[in-house]
């Protein structure tokens, strides 16, 4: 009885937590994914757990031996599955977007295999534990083999967490620590007290900790960024007062240049450029990718003016009917033009604008030939990541997109922003 009411609880828990993970507003569009898959498994180890309890020889007879054993295969599959989805949660948190490539997620993968591999085996063996068909379960002397991969894998976890733990904020920690160190804890409880499942309501427990602590981070930042949201509307429409004054003031000065075409052209290109602005800012957060374009366009019209032959400007433009948040291409050319091309020895270059569709999402790269750069270092006064961090913010918070920076040293740099067609979600 004991252990229905554990599994009862857990599983009550379980679907709270997935309830919340479901329902709540604060987390990005790949946390909830993550959330939502790691209480779905869990709530199926949970309830496979108090089937195969309602299955066993205290509440059924022989007769219902061969669903023991299928109930408890599920349930350990599950539990075990638990594990590769945290890590693979933990190096996104870590902002490694394809964890597949990294070694701790790869360890983990091979002793899940493994343990799956033990699982199989003990259908045919009763080396491990087995279900007589008196419908009696029973622990053989290996069983002790079984729990090694799991802790191992909970060992790598921490290891990666330790290893990795400035990359993580404080609520990001101790929620993955909560979820590791409990089931551990209960993991041993359970070897050596034979009979109380403590892991089914440890692991209920961590989890629903761990969502707390994830929710608690996701809500703080979504704050933030709407207190940034807030400073940078009131910066706004401090900056629209009297544009007229701005575009009038701007036409005076097109007029003097008459006799000098060039600077006339100049001052005319600018003053639309500024429209522009205050124009996109003004709308909702996406626009066409045309227009994004047309925008970012006339900024390079500007800094070709200023730098002649000395800047190229490429396109490699496979689609362009797909929406895009605002000010998100021109900024990534900025910094293309700045810190490549102009970063070259004789201040010349190509920047090159493409676009292509995929079966999930589209892309849109800005690259340069210029000198390029360790990514993973900073420059000392940390300004020259400000806008990229902003690109990347907004692109995550207004259509759950993803950018992706690839550079080497001497071989130009790569900018690729990853927006998700409608129902999909860019891959971790």
């Amino acid at each position: 009885m004991t252990n229905l009411v554990i599994a009862i609880t857990g599983l009550v828990i379980c679907l709270l937590g997935l309830w919340n993970a479901v329902n709540n507003r604060y987390p990005d569009r790949i946390t909830r994914r993550y959330l939502i898959s790691f209480f779905i498994v869990l709530t199926g180890y949970v309830l496979f757990d108090l089937l195969g309890q309602l299955c066993s020889g205290d509440y059924a007879g022989p007769a219902w031996a061969p669903a023991a054993r299928i109930t408890l295969f599920l349930e350990s599959a599950l539990s075990a599955t638990l594990i590769p989805l945290l890590t693979s949660f933990l190096i996104w948190c870590c902002e490694e977007k394809d964890g597949r490539h990294d070694p701790g997620f790869r360890t983990v993968a091979a002793l899940w295999v493994l343990y799956m591999a033990l699982l199989v085996y003990t259908q045919f063996s009763t080396t491990i534990y087995t279900i007589t068909d008196e419908n009696i379960y029973q622990r053989g002397p290996w069983y002790p083999v079984l729990l090694i991969p799991p802790i191992l894998m909970m060992a790598v976890n921490l290891f990666l967490l330790w290893k990795r733990q400035s990359e993580l904020t404080p609520s990001q920690r101790i929620a993955f620590l909560s979820y590791m160190l409990i089931p551990i804890i209960s993991m041993v409880i359970q070897m050596f007290f034979y009979g109380v499942y403590a892991i089914v309501l440890g692991s209920s427990i961590a989890a629903l900790l761990m969502l707390m602590n994830i929710l608690n981070f996701q809500a703080e930042r979504y704050y933030r960024q709407e207190a940034e949201n807030s400073r940078l509307k009131a910066e706004i429409m401090l900056s629209q007062i009297q544009p007229h004054f701005l575009f009038n003031v701007l036409g005076t000065i097109s007029h003097l240049c008459n006799g000098a075409p060039e600077a006339k052209k100049a001052v005319n290109l600018f003053s639309r450029y500024l429209r522009g602005n205050i124009d996109v800012l003004s709308k909702e957060s996406m626009i066409h990718f045309s227009q994004e374009l047309e925008h970012t366009q006339m900024y390079l019209e500007l800094e070709k003016m200023r730098f002649g032959e000395s800047l190229q400007v490429t396109y490699d433009l496979e689609c362009t009917e797909f929406m895009i948040p605002t000010l998100t291409l021109q900024p990534l050319v900025e910094n293309a033009v700045r810190h490549g091309v102009r970063g070259n020895p004789d201040g010349k270059g190509t920047v090159t604008i493409s676009s292509r569709e995929e079966e999930a999402h589209y892309l849109i790269s800005v690259s340069d030939d210029g000198p390029g750069f360790d990514t993973g270092t900073k420059k000392e006064d940390g300004r020259s990541h400000i806008g990229i961090d902003n690109v990347r913010e907004r692109l995550r918070t207004i259509c759950g997109g993803d950018l992706e920076i690839e550079s080497k040293a001497g071989e130009g740099t790569k900018a690729t922003i990853l927006l998700p067609k409608a129902g999909k979600e860019i891959q971790a």
